[in-house]
């Protein structure tokens, strides 16, 4: 295991970005961004890279996606992947500033890294931010090509679901939900090794509280390729780094997931949900002469928001074909064998697919 602890020790990923206070805004003291900076390379003409800019899941990890360094190299992507405030060494944000605050922070480590333009990934709870940051910056997309977001199983409120496990979710009471970081922590000792980054959380919580254990999977697949073999050796060691460090925005997060607290009567950012968000988009591209091409990942078995072509999807697809001004095209598929929570993993066709979907938009005239 020693490769594995040096690999996930790379500086590559633990890159950090002060952000300066600013008094005039309400921001007193510097804001600091750590950040994983990893994959393909232009050093003779970098304004050309290809940039993905990805948006983990609760409890998303700015590791979680190393072992894609080698694929990202062959398709010419370099992916930038903050650790979201209150993780790791992302320092701590209040629920009332925390959008606003947060995009603020990715614009500024962006053009502190001198990327001009950006294509998005994003992962169940990353959906909400990846999103936000598209609404209100949609000049982040490149200007002549069509802009790209990929989106592996998006977080969906329990309401718009069928899932029994976030209908039950959806009824703890913010106090708990708030606890949630600490319940972690607790359960890491004895299940980090067999819980998911999402979905295992909250099963993990409710089973906490009825003093009941989480089901696992043994699956296993014989013939992987050496990038799938890096993935699975990696995690481990992933986890060990994860845990050590803060996890108090693991809390927030999930507040704001689920609209409790200062959320519960206006929702996420200043549009919502979805359905009001994808109008407003809409205008904002037509507004800054973008394209955007939607690719929505759905997992065959999904706890979290229902299995791919149920309800909660469904919802989420329907979203988007309101869209009629014809900048947005939009496209969704169901991974089988996928889960909730290792859509991304390259054992999948998720992440190869957006790559090179990527490479092939960057290569358009």
């Amino acid at each position: 295991m020693t490769a594995a602890r040096d690999f996930v020790h790379d500086q590559r990923f633990d890159q950090i970005f002060v952000l300066p206070a600013d008094p005039a805004s309400g921001r007193t003291t510097p804001f600091t961004i750590q950040y994983a900076d990893y994959g393909y390379r232009n050093q003779d003409l970098p304004g050309e890279e290809v940039v993905f800019l990805f948006y983990g899941p609760l409890v998303g990890s700015r590791l979680a996606h190393i072992a894609k360094d080698e694929l990202a190299k062959r398709h010419k992507i370099r992916i930038i992947n903050p650790e979201r405030p209150g993780m790791g060494g992302t320092d701590t944000v209040g629920e009332g500033d925390y959008m606003s605050l947060w995009r603020t922070a990715i614009a500024a480590l962006l053009k502190h890294l001198e990327i001009n333009h950006v294509a998005l990934g994003c992962h169940s709870g990353g959906t909400v931010f990846a999103l936000d940051m598209l609404l209100h910056h949609p000049e982040l997309l490149h200007p002549r090509r069509p802009g790209y977001i990929a989106i592996g199983a998006p977080w969906l409120l329990p309401s718009h679901t069928g899932s029994k496990m976030m209908s039950m979710a959806g009824f703890l009471p913010a106090g708990v939900v708030g606890q949630t970081d600490k319940l972690l922590k607790v359960m890491g000792n004895h299940v980090v090794p067999v819980i998911g980054l999402s979905s295992g959380i909250f099963s993990g919580i409710l089973n906490t509280l009825s003093q009941t254990t989480p089901q696992t999977s043994n699956e296993s697949t014989d013939d992987q390729s050496e990038d799938v073999k890096l993935e699975e050796e990696l995690q481990s060691e992933i986890m060990k780094r994860v845990f050590a460090a803060n996890m108090e925005g693991v809390s927030t997060d999930a507040i704001l997931l689920l609209q409790k607290g200062n959320y519960s009567q206006s929702g996420w950012g200043d549009w919502g949900d979805y359905d009001k968000l994808v109008p407003r988009l809409e205008q904002a591209l037509v507004d800054a002469g973008r394209r955007l091409r939607v690719d929505i990942f759905y997992a065959e078995k999904d706890a979290l928001i229902g299995d791919g072509g149920s309800k909660g999807p469904l919802w989420f697809d329907q979203c988007w074909k309101e869209a009629q001004e014809g900048v947005i095209d939009h496209d969704s598929t169901t991974i089988m064998g996928a889960d909730h929570d290792d859509i991304w993993d390259l054992k999948w066709d998720a992440a190869g697919t957006a790559f090179g979907k990527m490479s092939q938009f960057a290569n358009e005239p």
